[in-house]
């Protein structure tokens, strides 16, 4: 259902600092939000990129409590942004434990869905999220960010 409030989370790491960040681009009422930031906790730099991933879903589930959505879809490039939530992979560190705590805390006040896609692979919305993440980085992306947000413009 395209009703269905969505974000598209993900994540991006710097090896030369140990930042990892993350960007989401939540879609709801007919609007475009996008959430981006960036840490650099020891324990979970180790993780690189997937813990960008993490913060991107924990930030989406967070905007959806502070807004009462109260049923939203999570669009996600690495597999274990669902897996850890849903018990098909074993948290086995603090960090992972921590993520599958906040989704139970979250999950208990609305209904998530999981939804993988291709990672880099032309999926606008999650090209766009990649692109938030790493302009949190200072890093390279493919288009700049005003580019995106023309086409996401061009696209109404």
């Amino acid at each position: 259902d395209t009703d269905i409030p969505t974000a598209y989370v993900d994540g991006s790491y710097d090896e030369e600092t140990g930042e990892y960040s993350y960007g989401v681009v939540f879609l709801y009422d007919a609007r475009e939000t996008f959430l981006s930031g960036k840490d650099c906790k020891k324990e979970m730099s180790n993780m690189r990129n997937v813990a960008g991933e993490i913060l991107g879903a924990i930030a989406a589930m967070q905007f959806a409590m502070d807004n009462a959505i109260t049923e939203f879809v999570i669009k996600h490039d690495y597999q274990g942004i669902a897996s850890w939530c849903t018990g098909e992979w074993q948290c086995k560190n603090p960090c992972t434990m921590a993520y599958r705590d906040f989704y139970n805390r979250a999950f208990n006040r609305m209904d998530i869905h999981f939804n993988k896609v291709q990672g880099h692979s032309g999926v606008f919305y999650n090209e766009l999220a990649d692109a938030l993440a790493k302009r949190e980085l200072n890093k390279p992306i493919k288009k700049s960010l005003e580019e995106y947000l023309q086409a996401a413009e061009d696209l109404d």
